[in-house]
């Protein structure tokens, strides 16, 4: 209870405090101070920074970007048993983007679970595509995309009941967008060279052994697909180098872990991620440069993945070589080997007793 010597005090101590007052700024002294904004806006304009997109058949460029930036961190954790985009349409049965199963975690688990983690996603940002900007009579929106400067995290996608099969797989059925897809620490443990079956046993020049794939980069334009191959691989078995390895026909489906990284280890962010709606194909800026490249976001969705990391593939399934493919492979001839069941599983980020949340 205040006493009236509380309410003596209190009065008191209001009537002490100095309250100040703004001040004004000359224009000199204004340009002197700086600071950061949360939000920010930009305008790309045609032709400028290189931007040289040109739409319906425009004789000069004709296409400005307006972008709307969070400078802020966000934290993210994410599941959905279904995500389909730009599904029929113009383009006909199908889906630009189809995926079931789907989960956003953070890259590494925290105590072991991945539903404790989140992925961190650094300066988000939406952009609008507006043709003939400068025209009110004609300007015409054209595309949009969610983007962000950097992304961390592990995206996990489907359902593999059984590891040494390719058609139980379920999770990407399509996909449509630019991905560079880094290999990294692959091994194939199951390979034969010159087999041949003796009484019901198998009997091998070479192996089985263990083959061991090198690092290995491939970037992709993919338009409604469901598989891609892996080309110009090198592998070592056996003392052998095998140095233009291919494997076909990959079912996106049996992709079920993709880590958004810039490195394999999950340590540094994978930049210039953004998925994006538009009209005609478009040139979206590479956010990291400031720079428009030569690769368009095709008509419909698009996602865009720079930095996908597919580390940590074992396989057990039977890789059988003649001696014919493996003595071309030892002077650069392609050896073709046929898929296999790459073998991951997607994380579990759910509590409790839930199987999909």
């Amino acid at each position: 209870m205040l006493t009236p010597t509380h309410w003596t005090a209190l009065i008191g101590l209001l009537c002490s405090t100095q309250v100040m007052a703004m001040t004004p700024l000359t224009d000199s002294e204004l340009s002197e101070r700086t600071g950061q904004s949360l939000l920010n806006l930009t305008y790309i304009a045609p032709g400028e920074s290189g931007n040289t997109n040109k739409v319906d058949g425009s004789a000069t460029n004709n296409v400005g970007f307006y972008k709307l930036g969070l400078q802020a961190q966000m934290s993210l954790n994410l599941n959905a048993a279904n995500i389909q985009l730009g599904c029929g349409g113009d383009k006909g049965t199908g889906c630009d983007i189809n995926l079931s199963n789907v989960s956003l975690t953070g890259a590494t688990a925290v105590n072991g679970e991945y539903a404790g983690s989140d992925a961190v996603i650094t300066n988000p940002f939406l952009e609008l595509a507006i043709k003939n900007p400068a025209t009110a009579a004609t300007r015409e929106f054209v595309g949009i995309r969610f983007g962000a400067e950097s992304l961390l995290g592990l995206l996990s996608i489907g359902t593999n009941t059984n590891t040494s099969s390719l058609t139980d797989d379920t999770g990407i059925s399509s996909l449509s967008g630019a991905l560079t897809v880094n290999v990294t620490n692959a091994q194939l443990t199951n390979v034969g060279v010159g087999c041949a079956t003796y009484f019901g046993n198998e009997i091998c020049t070479i192996g089985p052994t263990t083959a061991t794939v090198a690092s290995h980069t491939q970037s992709y334009t993919l338009n409604r697909a469901s598989a891609l191959s892996l080309t110009g691989m090198s592998a070592k078995a056996a003392g052998l180098t095998l140095s233009n390895v291919n494997m076909n026909n990959i079912p996106l489906s049996n992709i079920h872990q993709i880590l958004l990284a810039g490195d394999s280890a999950g340590t540094t962010a994978s930049q210039d991620v953004y998925l994006s709606l538009q009209k005609t194909n478009l040139i979206w800026q590479t956010t990291s440069t400031g720079t428009f490249g030569t690769t368009a976001a095709q008509t419909g969705w698009w996602i865009n993945l720079p930095d996908v990391q597919i580390p940590n593939i074992v396989t057990d399934q039977s890789v059988r070589l003649t001696l014919l493919q493996a003595g071309a492979g030892l002077f650069g001839g392609a050896v073709n080997l046929n898929a296999v069941d790459l073998q991951q599983q997607p994380v579990d980020n759910c509590y409790g007793t839930l199987t999909f949340c």
